[in-house]
C-alpha cells in the first residue's frame, strides 16, 4: 500500500471534513467549563461529524468496489445506536437550533483531580463553572479545607458532566470521541480501497479527569505557591 501523506490523499474532501471535526472536537474540550463556547463548538463538531460520510459519499473518484463497500458500511451504521443518535442531533440542530443539554456538578474537595467529598448539583447549563467554583469557595472554605490549604495537595474544586439527550445518558466528549473512533476506522476502510495506508486520529491520550475537573489552581496557577507547597 501507499504511504498517506496530505498531498496525495485519494480522498481529500472527506479527509478535510474529518479534520475539521477534530478541531472542533478538542475545541469542545477546551471550552468545557464555557457554557456557550462548549455548546456552540460541540454544534460545530456534530454537524462536521455528519458531513464526513456525507463527502465520501460525492467523491469524485472511487474505485470500482466502492458502492458495494459503502454500501455495507451504510447498513452497518443503520444499525449502530451510537451513529444513529449522531444524525438525530444533527438534524435537531439544523431544524431546531438547540440540543437538550444537561450539566451535573460535583463540588467539593480534590486531591489531586480525585474528589475526596463532595455536594452534587443540577444546574443550568448556562452557569460557567468559575461560578460554581466561586461560590463553593465561599461557602467551603473553613468547613471542607482551611484557608491556608494546609494539607499539600488539596484544594476545591468543581467536576462536571455535560450529557445531551439525544444522543445519549453518558458524558457527551467520551460519546463524541467513540463516535470519531468509528469513522476513523471507516476512513482507514475507505483508503484501503484506493491502496493507501491511514491512521487516524489517536484519541488514547485524551484526559477525561482533567477536562472535566476545575480547581482553584487552574484559575491561578501560583496558588499552590502561595500556599507552601
Amino acid at each position: 500500500m501507499k504511504a498517506h501523506h496530505q498531498n496525495n490523499c485519494p480522498i481529500l474532501a472527506t479527509h478535510e471534513k474529518y479534520n475539521e471535526a477534530v478541531y472542533f472536537l478538542f475545541k469542545t474540550m477546551e471550552a468545557y467549563h464555557s457554557p456557550e463556547e462548549f455548546r456552540f463548538n460541540l454544534n460545530a463538531f456534530i454537524q462536521a461529524f455528519r458531513n464526513i460520510t456525507f463527502m465520501l459519499q460525492s467523491e469524485s473518484v472511487k474505485p470500482s468496489n466502492f458502492e458495494r463497500w459503502y454500501s455495507q458500511k451504510q447498513l452497518e451504521m443503520s444499525g449502530d445506536k451510537l451513529m444513529r443518535a449522531f444524525v438525530v442531533a444533527r438534524n435537531v440542530i439544523v431544524k431546531q437550533s438547540m440540543l437538550a443539554t444537561r450539566s451535573t456538578i460535583r463540588a467539593g474537595l480534590f486531591r489531586g483531580r480525585d474528589m475526596k467529598m463532595a455536594i452534587q448539583l443540577e444546574i443550568s447549563p448556562f452557569t460557567p463553572t468559575l461560578c460554581v467554583l466561586g461560590q463553593c469557595i465561599r461557602t467551603m472554605v473553613g468547613t471542607f479545607v482551611d484557608e491556608k490549604h494546609s494539607d499539600i495537595g488539596e484544594q476545591l474544586g468543581v467536576e462536571r458532566k455535560w450529557v445531551v439527550e439525544e444522543v445519549g445518558d453518558e458524558e457527551i466528549v467520551g460519546l463524541t470521541i467513540k463516535g470519531m473512533e468509528y469513522i476513523g476506522n471507516l476512513l482507514s476502510e475507505a483508503h484501503a480501497l484506493y491502496d493507501f495506508e491511514y491512521e487516524p486520529q489517536d484519541f488514547s491520550s485524551v484526559d477525561m479527569k482533567k477536562m472535566m475537573v476545575f480547581l482553584e489552581s487552574d484559575v491561578d496557577p501560583d496558588l499552590p505557591k502561595k500556599w507552601g507547597w
